[in-house]
């Protein structure tokens, strides 16, 4: 790949060229693919992020003011988008398991008397709360619903969610830090 053709192409986009932001598009689809995918190893997660990366690109081309660090840009494109994705993925392993149910699958679940004694107490402090507030916490946690997310859909102000949202993390934390922060009862030691 000649360096002059893509610099001339993006500079052809930037003018309004569609066509040249196609070529130049389809010029690197290829190493985006391929890095996106070692990265997600799923190749439609994949595609997604080369499309969100190349749209990011195109919205922002007239801030582009060197291209010869286009294929940079679009490195850097595709990590962020990437890294937006192992996120989400990491918090839908955050799974809520209801404590009833885990008797019946623990032979599928593979889970040690102690994680179940952990769901078994969250669960209870969970259900201690006012509905509103379960809402707002099952919301959050278990269907990763940001708090901008749940403040509209509740039709609340964001500032209120937040504050909420700080101070039932302080009840929980009360309640489950006993038994399941180490943290917890350092502090509790200190007081004594």
């Amino acid at each position: 790949m000649n360096d002059k053709s893509y610099i001339e192409l993006l500079n052809q986009a930037k003018s309004g060229d569609l066509r040249a932001w196609t070529i130049l598009q389809n010029r690197f689809s290829n190493f985006a693919t391929n890095f996106a995918s070692k990265i997600l190893k799923d190749e439609d997660l994949s595609q997604d992020v080369v499309q969100e990366s190349f749209w990011d690109l195109y919205r922002n081309l007239e801030k582009i003011t060197t291209p010869a660090a286009f294929p940079s840009l679009l490195k850097r494109a595709l990590i962020k988008h990437v890294d937006r994705i192992l996120r989400k993925k990491e918090n839908q392993n955050l799974v809520f398991v209801d404590p009833m149910q885990m008797d019946q699958n623990s032979v599928e679940l593979h889970s040690s008397y102690l994680e179940k004694e952990c769901y078994e107490t969250i669960f209870k402090n969970v259900q201690k709360l006012d509905p509103d507030d379960q809402k707002i916490i099952e919301l959050h946690y278990y269907q990763n619903y940001s708090l901008v997310e749940i403040s509209k859909s509740e039709g609340k102000t964001l500032s209120f969610i937040k504050k909420r949202h700080i101070y039932l993390k302080r009840i929980l934390r009360t309640g489950i830090g006993e038994t399941f922060r180490p943290e917890a009862n350092a502090a509790n030691l200190m007081v004594a």
